[in-house]
């Protein structure tokens, strides 16, 4: 017997119908590949369909249809999310697939999947998924024929991630167009949401025991809305909310202006991380990359940020073998490497992405020369890392625990304001606040010992 329930889409103009056969609810799972917008992006999915009266299955076996959304801004999380798809899809299960690769491949993915949907159009997907499990059609919606913001969902979503840590996104989309980057065509031109709206959705969070919020954008330090821009914005999150630690990412080096450093370092909760991508060192090939500022200028703001707080931590991510580059050009890369005396650092070898201007570029190094130089450069790194994690030792730091040390189940492993990873010698639950002392280093990893629980 087929019983027959109708919800209303809140987000759209119609109301949709959805089976529930012999008394079960249609269940979906959603697997992300990518960055943190992908994974902020899965959440609104989720709820908005959980709005809709469908139920998340626990594994994707137990589920009636697979939502994978993935990214194109990194070939090797578009491959993974593509053989994610297929394989599902050989397996009888109806696929869809989300994201910046279905923005951008459109028909080409349909071979793994029976849906795709582009980043423009998720607040489609519960009358679409509608019909693929009616066994209606395929389809292939990449316009801007949703509305991407999923206003209600944001302001009144759960949280999914942890119970003390979330995301919340400020902006979407970037106007730079750097000559390797995918996102402006994908995600679109920029686009920021009210700080009020902002606001909400982290009061929100923070009623339901969110004590972390970290801020998501492709460019996030060019949020403006309405004469409001993004020191402004940090300024009133951190009067108007009571969160414990406040972080954002990610940054273009060249939008990071003193006015925000300097809210940054007078502010109660926001953390002194700041994650700046160099790329390259060298100021001929940031101009090939339409990055919009030079070796030192770059220089310049890792000074500035340092001279306030010398313990101020600073990532980044560094790209090698892209077209032109030279041996001279990779030293500029490293010598930028030791001044800064990064923290942390996200490296990858070049590969072209289509539509992009670096796409039509030719090719001047082998995949071999490639390869030794992202090995040159992640010792550079690992030495100047290394001593930047000496100068721990013997100090105290207040850590959020985030949960079990991934070796070591009966230690924890917790992050410092400066979103350094630390390794505690206790257990400990997630979400709980110490103050612990580093007693070694372990490799590039601290380890410290609780001296005091906090409240």
């Amino acid at each position: 017997m087929q019983v027959l329930a109708t919800v209303c889409a809140f987000s759209l103009d119609y109301c949709t119908d959805f089976q529930y056969i012999e008394g079960l609810t249609m269940k979906f799972f959603i697997r992300t590949f990518g960055c943190q917008m992908n994974v902020y992006d899965s959440e609104l999915i989720s709820e908005l369909l959980l709005k809709e009266g469908l139920k998340e299955a626990p594994s994707p076996g137990e589920a009636d249809v697979i939502l994978v959304n993935t990214c194109t801004v990194r070939q090797k999380a578009e491959e993974r999310g593509h053989e994610y798809a297929r394989f599902w899809k050989k397996r009888g299960k109806k696929v869809v697939m989300l994201g910046c690769l279905a923005q951008q491949e459109k028909e080409r993915l349909m071979d793994a999947a029976d849906l795709v949907i582009g980043t423009r159009s998720y607040t489609l997907l519960p009358k679409t998924i509608r019909e693929l499990l009616g066994k209606r059609r395929k389809a292939v919606l990449t316009e801007d024929s949703g509305l991407i913001d999923l206003t209600e969902i944001s302001l009144s979503r759960s949280p999914r991630l942890s119970g003390f840590s979330e995301f919340v996104t400020i902006m979407r989309g970037c106007d730079n167009f750097c000559s390797y980057c995918i996102v402006p065509y994908v995600r679109g031109r920029e686009t920021s949401r009210p700080p009020e709206m902002i606001i909400s959705e982290i009061k929100n969070l923070e009623s339901r025991g969110i004590i972390e919020v970290t801020l998501l954008g492709q460019n996030v330090n060019s949020y403006f809305y309405k004469g409001t821009d993004f020191a402004e914005l940090l300024d009133m999150i951190d009067r108007n909310t009571s969160l414990y630690r406040l972080r954002f990412t990610t940054s273009h080096p060249r939008d990071m202006s003193y006015k925000t450093v300097k809210t940054i370092m007078n502010s109660r909760r926001i953390t002194h991380w700041f994650h700046l991508p160099l790329q390259a060192g060298s100021t001929r090939v940031l101009r090939l990359m339409r990055r919009g500022y030079t070796k030192e200028e770059y220089l310049d703001l890792v000074e500035t940020i340092r001279k306030l707080d010398p313990e101020a931590s600073i990532t980044t991510d560094i790209m090698v073998g892209f077209p032109g580059e030279e041996e001279v050009d990779f030293l500029e890369t490293l010598d930028v490497v030791e001044k800064a005396g990064f923290d942390h650092a996200y490296t990858f070898v070049f590969t072209k992405r289509p539509h992009t201007a670096a796409f039509y570029l030719k090719e001047t190094l082998s995949p071999g020369e490639k390869g030794k130089r992202l090995r040159r450069l992640i010792d550079c790194l690992n030495k100047t890392i290394w001593h930047r994690r000496q100068r721990m030792l013997g100090r105290v730091y207040e850590l959020l625990i985030e949960g079990p040390s991934r070796k070591n189940k009966r230690l924890s492993k917790g992050r410092t304001d400066g979103n350094i990873t630390v390794v505690v010698t206790r257990e400990l639950k997630p979400g709980m606040r110490v103050l612990a002392k580093v007693r070694e280093i372990k490799g590039l990893t601290p380890i410290a010992d609780v001296v005091e629980m906090l409240e």
